[in-house]
């Protein structure tokens, strides 16, 4: 019996996937105990012909999926999910690796607690070298049980993203996925976006481990780093999204106030940065659009008790996604900005 659903999307990425896979492979929990689901999302490289190899060495441990047309993460995310038995899921993006133990210390604390989520500290790694961490600078501790029963505990856990920013760097209890109706959006990037704040809301139980065990490899190429693309426009569909779905949940009525803040939060951490970072001209456009979108749900941001939490930078940002700027003092202003942020 699996005790762990592995769910890899996989677009062009031939030229990491096997930093990954060995990641994986290697875990000292074995590979018994691993249900290694990879879904190729209609790559264009070899990316299908490296996972056939490493599924011909692990017949018994690996399920390929190949999806004949690309529909991003979220749909590769929500297949993979139809299709793991594990009780257990976790997810992995295919440029990223693991530590040797981070199956086994984020499934330790299961076999102890009645867990609906554990994870991990992790790292932003920008080696293209697989390298294990140096244990002793890194950060570790025995973690933390807590029971999120309560609006504030939840609240505050969203607050410092406790649980982490990403859907990665933690296994989650499929169970709670499936019954809360916790899947990703589809066809659009930034899908992470809609999931990350339903798992702060509907996990009870939590277990945090303080360790780091998880490399986020900072890819120049990957869907958020790209530059001058269209698809970054996904970020405000999401949160329209978002904000829909949250009411119809009845979220909204009872965390309006962390909503509202994770919908600032992301407005500057994500969007204005990428409009300003990665674009060689900032979209003036897309400025317009994003404060139009973002003003109408948050009139007054000043209101919201946890805009203080923002850095300097981001307040900031957020300052200027509610002020009244032309063309050319947005384009004066962003590059100011963009150096600070830099810098």
């Amino acid at each position: 019996m699996k005790k762990i659903s592995v769910i890899i999307p996989c677009y062009n990425v031939s030229s990491y996937i096997d930093r990954c896979m060995r990641s994986v492979i290697g875990q000292t929990i074995g590979v018994g105990s691993l249900e290694i689901i990879c879904i190729d999302d209609a790559s264009t490289d070899d990316t299908w012909e490296h996972l056939q190899k490493w599924e011909q060495q692990y017949p018994d441990d690996i399920l390929l999926i190949r999806q004949e047309a690309n529909r991003r993460q979220g749909a590769a995310r929500n297949l993979g999910l139809q299709y793991a038995t594990a009780e257990w899921i976790a997810f992995i993006d295919a440029d990223d690796w693991l530590e040797s133990d981070y199956f086994e210390r984020l499934y330790e604390p299961t076999l102890q607690y009645r867990c609906d989520v554990v994870s991990c500290g992790f790292v932003r790694d920008i080696s293209d070298i697989k390298e294990p961490f140096d244990r002793n600078t890194g950060k570790h501790g025995n973690g933390q049980y807590i029971q999120a029963e309560t609006k504030e505990i939840k609240q505050t856990l969203l607050r410092y993203r406790s649980l982490g920013p990403g859907v990665w760097a933690k296994i989650i209890r499929k169970s709670l996925l499936t019954e809360c109706e916790m899947y990703f959006p589809e066809n659009l990037a930034y899908e992470d976006h809609y999931w990350v704040p339903l798992l702060y809301f509907n996990a009870v139980n939590v277990y945090l481990i303080e360790t780091e065990l998880y490399h986020y490899f900072w890819n120049s190429h990957s869907t958020v780093l790209c530059k001058n693309q269209e698809h970054h426009l996904d970020q405000l569909t999401v949160q329209m999204m978002k904000w829909q779905d949250y009411g119809v949940r009845g979220l909204l009525e009872k965390y309006r106030e962390i909503i509202e803040y994770d919908f600032l939060w992301y407005a500057v951490t994500s969007f204005m940065k990428t409009i300003i970072l990665f674009w060689d001209e900032p979209p003036y456009s897309y400025f317009k659009l994003g404060q139009e979108i973002i003003k109408q749900q948050i009139p007054d941001y000043t209101k919201n008790v946890y805009v203080n939490d923002l850095s300097e930078v981001n307040k900031l940002l957020l300052e200027l996604l509610y002020s009244s700027v032309t063309k050319a003092e947005f384009s004066r202003i962003s590059q100011q900005l963009k150096a600070l942020i830099s810098g």
